[in-house]
Parts: C-alpha cells; structure tokens; sequence
C-alpha cells in the first residue's frame, strides 16, 4: 500500500510541476532568469516519467495498479502538451528554444510511444479487472441462498 502512495503522490506532484511549467512558458519571462530552469526541468520531467513507468511496469500487483496507469497517462499527457507547446513555437523565450528543438522533439516522440504503450496496457487491465467483477450464476446463487 505505501508503494501505491509513493506513486500516486509522485505523479501528482510531477503533473502539477509540468503545469506550472506549462503555465509558466505563457508568460513572458526573462530568459537570463528563467531558461536554464524550465530546460532542466524538461529534461528531468523526461527521465523522471521514463523512470517511473519503469517501475510501474514491473509492477502489476500494486493495489490500484489501474489507477497508478491512469496517473501515468495523465501526466503523460501533460508533458507531450508541453513538449507540443514549445515545438509549435507557442512558448515564451520561443527563439531561445531553437537548437534543442531536434532534442525535444525525440523525447515527443518517445514520450508519444510509451502513451501509446500506457493506453493498451490500460485497456487490458480494464479488460482483465472486469473478468474478475463478473459474479458467475453459481457464486450469485450462494450469495441469495445466505
């Protein structure tokens, strides 16, 4: 059960940094102040998901697994919107982005394929979690025999 804590509080708190960094790229900041943070923070939403989806994987017997998946999604989403965001040229500080644009966009593409990966693996286990709710005519009749 911790581990499911971990992980829900983790991805929470990583979905409200890629926010604010979102949010944050609207604005029209001072390079000199903040460029080198919201590129470190990129980089380490990168590494984090990809570390996180990791562990996540390996571990299908967490209580809420399907939910720690959904989390996953989410925050997945959210940072190829970012990621989106700065590749469209949309973002503040947009022509300071311009040589770590090829960068950004093999991380996209890589985040787009575990998105993809996340969204079957949560169709099966939506699918394999309603096989398990499904009462059988037998387990039915003891249930209104007691």
């Amino acid at each position: 059960m911790l581990q499911n804590i971990v992980f829900q509080d983790n991805l929470y708190h990583l979905s409200r940094s890629i926010d604010t960094a979102y949010e944050g790229l609207l604005l029209e900041l001072a390079p000199e102040f903040f460029l080198d943070k919201t590129i470190d923070d990129i980089l380490f939403f990168d590494v984090t998901i990809q570390k996180l989806y990791r562990q996540i994987q390996t571990a299908p017997q967490l209580s809420g697994y399907v939910e720690i998946l959904h989390a996953l999604y989410s925050c997945q989403d959210r940072y190829i919107r970012l990621l989106d965001f700065i590749l469209q040229g949309k973002a503040s500080m947009r022509d300071k982005f311009t040589q770590l644009l090829p960068k950004l966009q093999g991380i996209r593409n890589a985040h787009a394929g575990v998105k993809s990966e996340l969204a079957a693996a949560i169709q099966k286990s939506d699918k394999s979690n309603d096989s398990r709710d499904i009462v059988s005519r037998n387990e039915l009749s003891e249930l209104l025999n007691i």
